[in-house]
């Protein structure tokens, strides 16, 4: 049998979010070959920007997860420091407030909390982590994997639409835990049966996003507004940002993008009933476009405000946004199943699932088992 070494190594990682991004860097640094397969047109995963294609001046938008908050672990907090050094991320300083039936409270003194955002935009992280000899990154490519059990014991890669081979590969990571959905054709024929039927347990909360641009300036003296879902008058709104007030996102031609999510209820209730995702699109932007409208008046404390022109807007539906783990995923950070040369990782694992530090000790973690592995 042949003795695996870093430097001999091929892995497949599906998927360019934080998790995906940790895990090929850290093991290209350690002089493993890695290819990360990205459905979307671009990388970031829940951390991914997204960009109009407007010729003129494309606009541009967080649309997933919009901030990092204060580190809970020393591992993180290291890697933060290292974005912050090589000037990845940037403190997003605004006014932060909280909306609900009191009214409007503005963060203040040692209750303003610390906030850091890729810059220029929140994928740049991740660009930057994939930006490595070791790293090749394929766009807009679903891969499904094929695990050959043979003297080699290699996986497979092929495209999910053309049926092209994308290549035999040592060890496979998975970083999106849909990709083991019995909907999804990604691992149905992996036989990793472990992992796929230790996700069924792994709910999410729903969420919905609306991308919207203003004509002019609101006026608004705030820039992140986290919404009580228990107050009707701001119907589904859950968190609304100006994303034009991040560093790196300000426009010159006085235009402002904010960036609208649901609360967890109204997205189950924009849902229902609703299948096709255009469908679904369109009724997260109508809704969460309308019910901010609605609120600006309220948030700046003059029902005689002037609302400027919608100049475009758009909605998003995330699959698998907010996942909340079984106890048996919180008490791991990653997924080995080393017989079949496979990892799990991803934001649904661990005690801070749902969140970018999650993310990165998922990723990690992935890297770290597998090198175990091979050593």
């Amino acid at each position: 049998m042949l003795v695996q070494t870093a430097n001999s190594l091929r892995v497949a990682v599906l998927g360019s979010g934080i998790a995906g991004s940790t895990v090929a860097r850290t093991l290209a640094d350690r002089g493993v070959q890695v290819t990360v397969f990205e459905a979307g047109r671009g990388i970031g995963g829940r951390t991914s920007t997204r960009i109009t294609r407007d010729a003129d001046s494309p606009y541009q938008f967080d649309h997933g997860a919009q901030y990092i908050s204060n580190p809970k672990t020393n591992l993180f907090r290291d890697a933060l420091d290292r974005w912050k050094e090589d000037g990845w991320v940037k403190h997003w300083s605004g006014n932060f407030c909280t909306a609900d039936n009191l009214g409007v409270t503005l963060e203040q003194g040692n209750e303003k909390k610390e906030r850091w955002v890729g810059y220029p935009a929140m994928h740049s992280i991740c660009q930057n982590l994939l930006h490595h000899k070791n790293i090749q990154v394929i766009l807009e490519t679903k891969a499904n994997a094929l695990r050959k059990e043979d003297e080699d014991s290699k996986w497979e890669l092929i495209h999910g639409k053309s049926k092209e081979n994308l290549g035999s590969y040592d060890w496979l990571i998975a970083t999106d835990r849909n990709s083991g959905a019995h909907f999804r054709k990604d691992l149905s024929s992996a036989n990793v049966e472990e992992f796929r039927s230790g996700i069924r347990g792994i709910k999410s909360v729903k969420s919905l996003t609306a991308m919207v641009v203003f004509e002019q300036p609101l006026g608004l003296d705030m820039d992140g507004i986290q919404f009580n879902d228990k107050d009707a008058k701001y119907g589904s709104l859950g968190w609304a940002a100006r994303d034009t007030s991040k560093p790196g996102r300000d426009r010159e031609d006085g235009k402002e993008c904010w960036v609208l999510q649901t609360h967890p209820d109204a997205a189950k209730e924009i849902l229902k009933g609703t299948k096709k995702i255009q469908e679904i699109r369109e009724k997260a932007k109508k809704v969460l476009v309308q019910d901010f409208l609605t609120s600006i008046p309220i948030l700046a404390g003059d029902k005689d405000v002037n609302l400027p022109s919608v100049a475009t807007a758009i909605g998003h539906r995330w699959g698998a946004a907010f996942p909340i783990p079984s106890r048996e995923y919180m008490e791991m950070d990653s997924h080995l199943i080393a017989d079949k040369q496979f990892v799990a990782c991803g934001d649904y694992f661990g005690t801070l699932s749902g969140r970018i530090e999650g993310s990165y000790l998922s990723g990690l973690s992935a890297a770290d088992q597998l090198c175990h592995e091979i050593q």
